[in-house]
């Protein structure tokens, strides 16, 4: 088992929506791993959090989220990650969203694993570890 995962967005969202696996996931894994998130990530969710109907109520269960994750940010070598990965990927005939991009590289350069429903575009990137 990795010690150190990062959880993408789409399970933080389905966490934050009460979804049982995700909250089954997360519960079973904070006591023996270091649980993360990317700062993008934290910008996906408040993202959606403020298009939603109710962005206070929205708000608050991320931010109370977070106090339970590490915060993985930029870097310049992350930056520098993510410009190899692309640029290899779009040689390669492969379109990934920056967004995604950026998620991988910043995993990447702070050595954690992946853990997301979104495996077809992670998997493509070089050295990625995901968890199932």
């Amino acid at each position: 088992m990795e010690d150190s995962i990062c959880l993408d967005t789409d399970i933080l969202a389905d966490f934050l929506r009460n979804k049982h696996y995700a909250i089954t996931w997360i519960e079973e894994h904070e006591e023996e791993c270091v649980l993360a998130a990317t700062i993008i990530n934290i910008f996906e969710l408040y993202y959606g959090a403020y298009k939603s109907h109710s962005p206070e109520k929205e708000v608050e269960a991320i931010e109370e989220l977070i106090d339970r994750l590490e915060i993985l940010d930029f870097s310049l070598d992350s930056v520098n990650e993510a410009g190899k990965q692309k640029a290899r990927l779009e040689k390669e005939g492969w379109v990934i969203e920056f967004r995604d991009i950026f998620i991988g590289a910043i995993i990447l350069t702070e050595g954690f694993s992946l853990k997301t429903n979104n495996i077809k575009h992670f998997e493509r990137i070089n050295g990625l570890k995901l968890v199932e």
